[in-house]
């Protein structure tokens, strides 16, 4: 794997288990539910978020090829 690569897995393996941990304990602190729903709720959002930011990826490396065919 290249070094862009593997700094990018390492920052993913970083930045979506702690946007899981916050976005836990915000919902679990405004609005003051049980343990298992914040779990729950956050888990949703980061998987909302990844969805999100795979599809922004997908589009940007669509609209970048001239030819999706040729362009690898």
């Amino acid at each position: 794997m290249r070094a862009d690569a593997v700094l990018l897995l390492a920052v993913g393996s970083v930045f979506f288990p702690s946007v899981l941990f916050l976005s836990k304990r915000l919902i679990q602190h405004f609005l003051v539910c049980s343990q298992s729903d914040a779990v729950i709720a956050a888990t949703r959002f980061v998987s909302s978020l990844q969805s999100v930011l795979a599809s922004a990826a997908g589009f940007t490396i669509v609209f970048s090829c001239s030819d999706l065919v040729q362009d690898q």
